[in-house]
């Protein structure tokens, strides 16, 4: 492992653009947009430069002021950390820019505020990639929440309602994560990722599991769970389209990333093998998600509520594949973050680019559009064709990884919860097809002037997240030999 200051740039660049945006944005209209999209850039490029560097050299490591663990604060930038990083950086840089026309007219005085609040958000999401310690993991990830629930109040009508809600449950979440750290501290005497997991055996085992249980259901919270996502729908609906835009791709996943991580990195697998209780927990709750979420988006009429419905799904497919604790069933999470992630990224970015153009939110106005705004129409559809599992896109490598290896744990449960979850994504992806190619009633009167520049602009990055997305199913292949399988914990069966 190699010493770096790489893992603490990707978090201060981010966070110094907040400082940036907060301090001179104010001056000029167009000065807030500017110095966001630069440190995004920068942020990006350094990204995909560390994924880069740890695929071909290793691990890098940073401890804050020279201090060794447990005194020090430990930064690691390891395969999956790398993952994630090139992941918030690459999406956060072209939905940034993609809504930059959509923040512009939604909230002409405040763009300074909304971009600090999204550069936070960023470089939240980074320090939860990036951190080897807990307590360290808690500060970004509240540092994420708290710049999630100012960009959700900044909606229409109803979003500070929303925003509140957001906050209550979110701060239930983060108590429960900080009392599960608490326990294992009690256990361990330290908060170092390696440290604990080190020392965990020789630990009391009932402080190690009421520390699981905690902290399983804090972060569940957090990426939006069933039953656990009930702030998420309103949060992902009522708030501007550009937050909802740029939260909805990262925000959750980052939350099941770190379950994730502590759940094989500090407890690791000897521990989870003796106590698959806990999983077991974990695979009912994703199972239940991947139906109820699928059901629920399949009768929405409002779009971004199908798409927020759509996630309580898709993030039941990652918790699935979390708990069946095999190298298959990781895979298949890994590759189910990247693919809704991106997926998530593309369709609201092509819904952001109906509303700011024409207006349009309900599933009932999309007729008509097939004509006057294909690219859309495309996107969406390559979007949902992902979510449902087709071939050759990673919706379908995700989720055949994670049956695959339900079948082999006979866990046939869980395979039915796979098929009806697909079944109820085949629905409402369906209606959307229906909406776009196949009703000939033309859509509701728009709001909008149509073909606007910010539209168009829009338009243009939503095709090219769905065109990413494409390539990612393409290169399945080589992505998982050398980027996802090295980033694999030991131990897997």
């Amino acid at each position: 492992m190699t010493s770096s200051n790489l893992p603490v740039l990707l978090f201060l660049v981010p966070f110094v653009g907040a400082l940036a945006c907060a301090a001179l944005g104010w001056q000029w209209r167009r000065l807030p947009a500017l110095i966001a999209l630069t440190f995004m850039a920068i942020t990006a490029g350094l990204a995909v430069t560390g994924l880069a560097i740890v695929a071909t050299r290793g691990p890098l490591r940073t401890y804050m002021g020279g201090w060794q663990p447990p005194l020090g604060i430990e930064w690691v930038l390891d395969p999956l950390g790398s993952i994630m990083a090139a992941l918030v950086g690459v999406l956060g840089l072209l939905t940034l820019a993609g809504c930059a026309p959509s923040i512009q007219q939604e909230m002409p005085r405040r763009q300074s505020l909304f971009y600090a609040c999204a550069l936070l958000l960023v470089s939240g999401l980074m320090g939860m990639a990036l951190t080897g310690d807990l307590f360290n993991l808690f500060v970004h990830l509240e540092l994420a929440s708290l710049s999630a629930y100012a960009l959700v109040a900044a909606g229409r009508r109803g979003a500070p309602r929303a925003a509140i809600s957001y906050l209550f449950i979110g701060s239930i979440g983060a108590s429960l994560y900080l009392l599960g750290i608490g326990f294992l501290y009690a256990a361990t005497g330290t908060l170092n990722m390696a440290d604990v997991a080190a020392r965990l055996s020789a630990s009391e085992a009932n402080l190690q599991l009421t520390g699981i249980v905690l902290v399983i259901s804090g972060l569940g919270v957090k990426m939006g769970l069933f039953p656990l996502h009930v702030w998420l729908p309103d949060a992902y609906t009522l708030g501007p389209a550009p937050s909802t835009t740029l939260m909805a791709p990262l925000a959750t996943k980052l939350s099941a990333y770190a379950l994730l991580r502590i759940l094989y990195w500090v407890y690791q697998v000897d521990y989870l093998q003796h106590h698959a209780a806990a999983l077991q927990v974990l695979c009912w709750g994703g199972a239940l998600a991947m139906v109820f979420g699928g059901v629920k988006a399949a009768v929405q009429q409002d779009l971004w509520r199908l798409l927020a419905y759509s996630t309580v799904s898709q993030v039941g497919l990652v918790a699935l594949g979390i708990g069946l604790a095999t190298s298959q069933s990781l895979t298949g999470a890994i590759l189910q973050i990247l693919n809704d992630a991106v997926t998530k990224a593309a369709m609201l970015t092509a819904a952001a680019a109906l509303l700011s153009g024409l207006g349009i939110r309900s599933l009932q106005q999309l007729p008509g559009l097939v004509r006057s705004h294909a690219l859309c129409g495309a996107v969406l559809v390559v979007g949902g064709m992902s979510l449902l599992g087709i071939p050759p896109l990673p919706g379908f490598y995700a989720k055949w990884y994670i049956l695959l290896a339900a079948i082999d744990a006979r866990q046939w449960a869980f395979v039915a919860a796979i098929l009806l979850g697909t079944l109820a994504t085949a629905l409402y992806v369906f209606r959307i097809v229906e909406m776009l190619y196949f009703t000939t009633h033309e859509p509701r009167p728009a709001t909008r002037a149509t073909g606007s520049p910010g539209a168009l602009t829009t338009t243009v990055h939503a095709v090219a997240l769905a065109l990413a997305l494409a390539a990612i199913g393409l290169l399945n292949g080589p992505m998982v030999t050398s980027l996802i399988i090295p980033a694999l914990p030991r131990g897997l069966p």
